[in-house]
């Protein structure tokens, strides 16, 4: 996906000449009148975006889902020169290896057009050229941009994408979206308010892949009931065990570490943590 770093260049890109501007000026117009043309020969009414690009939708899915801030993107893409054909950059349909963006954090190609678009559309899309030269597409060349599929998740699908994948059966679902899988029992009662429970846990984004955990040290986490010392799900799960009681807790982002994430963790993910109560004091 080599075109994403020179757009992120080319799109805030500004000059302060006035010379420059000028012929931005001129070329714009021109831009434009190569871009209608294109959609006229494709016998394609376009829509106009707010960043002077075009689109127009080729496979309508009117009761597709919109994406809202946060919600997952899976984009397969091509992008190549409008006057030449010659293709730039594409995602692997074969291989289903999707470009992946959150909705709602800047991207230049996309942020734009994926406020039109609705999951399982198709669209072309040409932007405008700018004054910066890149392989294969010249300054003020235009850049035709094809959606070949669009696929939107939030939360609560990948939660429930992820239960499903791994073969888990909810024990307990809450309204606020956290989910409790009990693996094995334990015994006596939950813990009162006060108590410090001592765990043993591995923390994972939905793909399965670890960010965090204890299990592979002989140390344990202390977790005081009642307490905030955590994110509230994982303090709303760990208050659910027994003694020697093994789970898997999975929740959205407003239960971990919300719209600004933390070092690690981006904004608006879910997680899921896999917890042992080894001890209770």
């Amino acid at each position: 996906m080599k075109v994403f770093g020179f757009l992120f260049i080319a799109f805030f890109t500004f000059s302060c000449l006035s010379d420059i501007a000028l012929e931005d000026d001129v070329k714009a117009k021109e831009n434009e009148t190569q871009i209608l043309a294109y959609f006229a020969s494709q016998n394609q009414s376009p829509s106009a975006l707010t960043d002077g690009s075009y689109y127009f939708v080729t496979k309508s899915n009117p009761s597709g889902e919109l994406a809202t801030k946060g919600d997952s993107l899976y984009v397969h893409y091509e992008f190549s020169n409008l006057a030449t054909g010659k293709v730039l950059d594409s995602t692997n349909r074969a291989t289903n290896s999707p470009y992946f963006l959150r909705y709602g954090f800047g991207n230049p190609v996309f942020a734009t057009l994926m406020t039109a678009l609705r999951e399982g559309e198709q669209a072309t899309m040409v932007i405008p050229g700018t004054a910066q030269t890149f392989p294969d597409l010249p300054a003020y060349t235009p850049m035709k941009v094809k959606i070949k599929s669009y696929v939107v998740r939030t939360q609560d699908d990948m939660i429930r994408e992820f239960i499903t994948r791994n073969g888990y059966t909810v024990t307990e679902s809450q309204a606020d979206g956290l989910r409790y899988i009990r693996l094995q029992a334990g015994t006596g009662d939950i813990p009162a308010q006060g108590k410090v429970v001592k765990i043993k846990y591995t923390g994972r984004f939905l793909s399965s892949k670890a960010f965090d955990g204890n299990m592979a040290r002989t140390d344990s986490l202390s977790v005081t009931v009642g307490g905030t010392q955590t994110v509230p799900g994982f303090q709303m799960g760990i208050e659910k065990m027994r003694l020697g009681e093994k789970a898997v807790i999975v929740f959205p982002s407003a239960l971990g570490y919300g719209v600004n994430g933390n070092s690690s963790i981006p904004g608006y993910t879910p997680l899921s943590f896999e917890i042992y109560v080894a001890k209770i004091e």
